[in-house]
């Protein structure tokens, strides 16, 4: 009766060992993974779970903020046309000559400004050379400064251009002569009047003639006097000079040089205190009376040109 209870015990003690052997893992075999229980699984957030619904959180932008339309340029950005747009500014009115001066005096033009360019005052010049109103002006694209006419059909400013300073020049160099280019001459020439027509840039015209029945080959024999008349476009006359002395100089002079074109105010003159030359068509007569009351006259058509 006593052994059987140690049996039972040993016996229990074998099958303990067996059942706890084959648990332990085999040295040099990898263990086998386990897999998680369903129950586990399901406590792992997904994807879903992080985020509450799509609307909950805001969305993150994927491209960079741009500035709104209501923000303001700082001062750094402001362009050249907003600066000038925003003090004293004349707007040019037709196509207009830029000159170094307050004048068509003061040739050549540095260059032309076409119509609706704008340009800043500095300075205004009531009687330009040879005349009128001119404003100073620098224009701000090509950075240069010069001088404009002042007229109400020439520009127009944000300002009274008459509270703007005096500006002190130097007077413009003496203009180039007008260049006259004459036609063959019309008229009537007797044969006896021997005559030859110099036409010159620094003093317009020389008539040479002398008649040959009065028996001697100088110039100015046999003549009495020649007569010279200009008429402008219109048919009025500009100028008209009766010479005597043989040279006949259209304004006079005679052998061995005739005089030059009169300039008045850096304008050539007609005459003094007379009309202007200018650029266009011109028609000049000229009258040749022997000492023998003959007469020969010479039509010429002159293309005249001054310098801009």
């Amino acid at each position: 009766m006593i052994k059987k209870p140690i049996h039972t015990l040993m016996l229990a003690v074998a099958v303990l060992i067996i059942l706890i052997g084959c648990n332990l893992p085999q040295v040099g075999s990898p263990p086998t993974p386990q897999a998680e229980s369903t129950a586990t699984a399901e406590l792992l957030p997904s994807p879903t779970n992080l985020v509450e619904s799509p609307t909950s959180l805001p969305a993150i932008p994927t491209t960079p903020l741009q500035p709104t339309a209501t923000s303001q340029p700082s001062a750094t950005e402001t362009s050249p046309t907003e600066t000038v747009a925003t003090g004293p500014v004349c707007n040019i009115l037709q196509d207009l000559n830029l000159r170094s001066g307050p004048g068509t005096a003061y040739r050549p033009p540095i260059r032309a400004l076409p119509a609706q360019a704008v340009v800043v005052p500095l300075g205004y010049n009531p009687v330009g050379i040879p005349g009128g109103s001119w404003v100073q002006v620098k224009e701000p694209d090509a950075n240069e400064v010069g001088w404009v006419s002042a007229g109400d059909q020439y520009v127009s400013c944000n300002i009274d251009l008459t509270t703007l300073p005096s500006v002190s020049v130097p007077a413009p160099a003496p203009p180039p002569p007008p260049d006259a280019n004459n036609s063959t001459p019309d008229g009537s020439f007797p044969p006896n009047f021997i005559w030859e027509a110099d036409f010159n840039d620094r003093y317009f015209v020389r008539f040479k003639v002398y008649d040959t029945n009065s028996g001697k080959t100088d110039d100015g024999d046999g003549i009495s006097e020649v007569s010279f008349q200009v008429l402008d476009g219109d048919g009025n006359q500009v100028y008209q000079r009766t010479e005597r002395q043989s040279g006949y100089c259209i304004f006079g002079g005679g052998e061995p040089d005739c005089n030059p074109w009169l300039i008045e105010d850096n304008v050539y003159k007609w005459s003094a205190g007379g009309e202007p030359v200018k650029t266009g068509q011109y028609r000049l007569l000229i009258v040749v009376t022997a000492s023998s009351g003959e007469q020969g006259n010479w039509i010429y058509d002159i293309d005249m040109k001054l310098p801009q």
